[in-house]
């Protein structure tokens, strides 16, 4: 292996490459400067999140979600830079290093070019996968790069030191507090380590080892568990993340049966980058790093079926395939370099670069691309006000409420709370899919309803049913606007 990663001028290249191929890509989110749309519903939990700590509220607490606390993190941070928008660069920033990290894994195999293709092909399942973005798995996505390359360059090169064993443990501690369904590179390298020095009675290396990985895991975890505990947020967390999450997990939830998992995973596993992937690991099992191949076979197959373990084919879950395959694709491209005949190497070559880019590549990056000029005409034209129903929803909460007065929205709409600027009733932002999941959710959202009596109460459109009917009935709230929808329209109460 020639590419010693280093600080060279290829880096530095490396660097400024990922940063642009970084800003190029997030035209695709909806909060890029010049569009403003429309965040996703997951993220504007977390904006939403953001909001209440803003106004001096705890997550979990106070604003219940299950994802971890990081994300808030992150979304409050975003805020302090520009409210809505802000989050953006930081999207930025995690992205390129991202991208950093999967060149300098690539080329741990193949060439320079060889590693851009195949960083390339290995980023288009963003292009189906990233769905808006401000995700648990966007943010996990460097941390995993980075350890990517850590574990890749430890195995194919006997190259660590203590900077990077600690960085690979704060990756894990980072994403264990985004979500902990994404750490099967930890599970399955870190495990295989484990046993190795074990039973090669290695004892006070893997002392070392764990220490040091420690060390690293404590430095971001550490500090948000005493936020928690300081704040009296600790059990409201483990409650919301671990025992939620557990639920939301398993067939008693409803939505976790073994046949929609096995479902979900056959979905992502099912595309050409995978596959290709998957078949390069497995014609290197003969080769020379072939245990270290063994291994990453089975952390691709855990890390899918990790995913899905909610039953869930959501394509944001995908986002995480993609620093795991950039190694897998470059054996392909190492492989072609090492045919001895150099005509039916420079045609081999040439066919997997043409395929891959002509089929695979280009089409996506094109399309984004295209959209560049038109997105840069309408900039101050932002998509989030284009809708006249929403727009007249926001108002009429500005105008008939004070900012610190308390509204509900019931459903999951969580974009008034962020566009209107106003908290939350109730520890409940929104309910569903949370309230089948877990019943009691609902009776604790209508006692705290009852308590509170927020002035408005928003409904998502074909959201109302029977309960909130018979709470708003029960309470005096009055009809003051309807979208123009005629099949289950939004609508706002008032008392």
């Amino acid at each position: 292996m020639k590419y010693s990663g280093g600080y060279n001028k290829e880096n530095v290249i490396a660097i400024f490459a990922s940063l642009i191929v970084s800003l190029i890509f997030l035209i695709a989110s909806p909060l890029h400067p010049w569009i403003g749309g429309v965040a996703s519903p997951d993220s504007c939990v977390f904006k939403t999140v953001a909001l209440m700590m803003k106004l001096g509220y705890m997550p979990y607490k106070d604003s219940f979600d299950h994802k971890g606390p990081l994300i808030y993190l992150l979304n409050y941070i975003g805020n302090e830079i520009s409210y809505y928008r802000g989050i953006w660069v930081i999207e930025v920033l995690f992205l390129a290093v991202a991208v950093y990290f999967l060149y300098k894994t690539s080329r741990l195999a193949c060439g320079r070019f060889s590693a851009i293709i195949a960083v390339l092909l290995s980023m288009s399942l963003l292009f189906d996968y990233f769905e808006g973005g401000n995700l648990t798995e966007e943010y996990a996505m460097p941390f995993i790069s980075i350890s990517t390359f850590i574990f890749a360059d430890y195995f194919l090169n006997d190259r660590i030191s203590a900077f990077r064993i600690i960085m690979s443990g704060l990756g894990f501690g980072a994403v264990i507090m985004l979500r902990p369904n994404m750490i099967a590179i930890w599970l399955v390298f870190c495990g295989y380590i484990f046993i190795k020095k074990i039973v090669l009675r290695e004892f006070r290396e893997l002392f070392g080892f764990i220490g040091l990985f420690a060390v690293g895991t404590a430095i971001i975890v550490l500090p948000i568990l005493i936020w928690l505990l300081v704040k009296n947020d600790l059990g409201y967390f483990w409650r919301d993340y671990i025992v939620f999450n557990k639920l939301y997990s398993s067939p008693e939830g409803g939505r976790a049966l073994f046949s929609a998992k096995w479902s979900a995973f056959i979905e992502f596993i099912k595309t050409t980058v995978y596959i290709s992937s998957f078949v390069a690991l497995a014609y290197h099992v003969r080769k020379k790093e072939r245990v270290f191949n063994v291994i990453y076979m089975l952390y691709i197959i855990v890390m899918v079926f990790m995913m899905v373990l909610s039953g869930q084919s959501y394509a944001h879950y995908g986002m995480i395939i993609v620093p795991a395959v950039v190694y897998p694709l470059s054996l392909i491209f190492a492989d072609i370099k090492k045919i001895k005949e150099e005509s039916v190497r420079k045609i081999l070559f040439m066919l997997v670069v043409m395929y891959s880019l002509a089929n695979v590549i280009a089409p996506k990056w094109f399309n984004l691309i295209g959209i560049i000029p038109a997105t840069y005409e309408a900039r101050n034209e932002k998509d989030l006000y284009k809708d006249d129903n929403f727009v007249e929803l926001i108002s009429l909460i500005q105008e008939k409420t004070d900012e610190d007065d308390a509204i509900s929205v019931y459903g999951s709409w969580d974009i008034v709370y962020v566009v209107s600027e106003r908290k939350h009733a109730t520890r409940y932002s929104y309910q569903a899919p949370i309230g089948q999941i877990m019943p009691e959710i609902m009776e604790e959202y209508y006692m705290q309803l009852q308590k509170e009596l927020p002035k408005i109460i928003v409904i998502q459109s074909g959201r109302y049913d029977a309960g909130i009917d018979d709470f708003i009935a029960k309470n005096d709230y009055k009809l003051l606007w309807t979208s123009d929808s005629v099949d289950k329209p939004a609508m706002m109460y008032i008392r």
